[in-house]
Parts: C-alpha cells; structure tokens; sequence
C-alpha cells in the first residue's frame, strides 16, 4: 500500500510540475579563474581553460626579469580561484665549487686563486687524496688564512 502511495505522489508531482532533465554538460566549468600576483608584467585574475597549468598563468602574466621561478611548479594542473605569487630574487645564487672535483678553471674563478695556485689545488688532491674538510685547503702552497677566509663561503667539498 505504501508502495502504491508513494507512486501515485511521484505520478502526480511530475504532472504537477514541469521536471526536464538535468544536462551534466551546463553543470560542467568550461574555463577557471586563476590570480597572479608579484614579479610579473600584467598582475590580475586570468580565465584559462580547465586543465590549465601554473605554466600557462605564467605565459599569460608574462613574469619578470627578477622573478624567481624555482618555488613554482609550472606543470602543476590548476584549479578554480587558485592564486599564484611570484616572488622577487632576494640574493643572487651563490655558486659553491667542489675543491675536491673543479677542473683548473672552475679553481680560477675563486677569488685570489690564479692559475698556479689553482694547479697546486690539483695537484695535492691528485697526490694526496680528497680533501676531508675545508680547512684542509690551507695545506696546499700558496692558500693561508686570510686568501680561505674570503673563499671558504665559496667552496664545498
């Protein structure tokens, strides 16, 4: 009986009511709106289409010359309202060189290290082995305290 209620309700309410279907396609987000913020020519909110990538924001607000690009992911898939900052470069990237693997011109661009010192450098790594520390850079020839101090932020083993 409950069965045959509950049917004749829904029977009456589709004819009470105009029910049309519901089409999946109008429900569905053609684009999304993304925010780019920061270091780039044109800031704002960009329509992309979905599936679109931290990549194509970047394209569209162009970043730049001192962006710094290395805490985004440009294949990252974005979503509707994400928001994008683009940092400024803070300080340049020190570029630390290996004492334990530079070739004699790598050696060369450490300050106060010219060609011969650079050549001692190699030729104690070759007859004695990898330097173990750091400081072990003041038992070559020609490297004492003072040219260390100003190359020790520079070098890695």
């Amino acid at each position: 009986m409950k069965r045959l209620l509950i049917f004749f309700l829904l029977v009456l309410s589709g004819c009470l009511f105009d029910v049309k279907p519901v089409n999946l396609k109008q429900l569905q987000k053609e684009t999304i709106l993304v925010t780019v913020t920061g270091e780039v020519e044109e800031e704002g909110e960009f329509e992309l289409p979905v599936y679109a990538t931290v990549q194509d924001a970047l394209d569209v607000s162009i970043p730049k010359e001192n962006a710094d690009l290395s805490s985004v992911n440009p294949e990252q898939i974005l979503h509707d309202r994400d928001r994008i900052v683009i940092r400024k470069q803070t300080e340049e990237e020190i570029i630390r060189i290996s004492i334990n693997q530079a070739d004699l011109e790598e050696l060369c661009q450490l300050p106060g290290i010219g060609e011969s010192t650079a050549r001692k450098i190699i030729e104690y790594r070759e007859e004695n082995g990898y330097f173990q520390s750091l400081e072990d850079l003041m038992r070559v020839p020609g490297i004492g305290e003072a040219k260390f101090e100003k190359i020790k932020d520079m070098i890695t083993l």
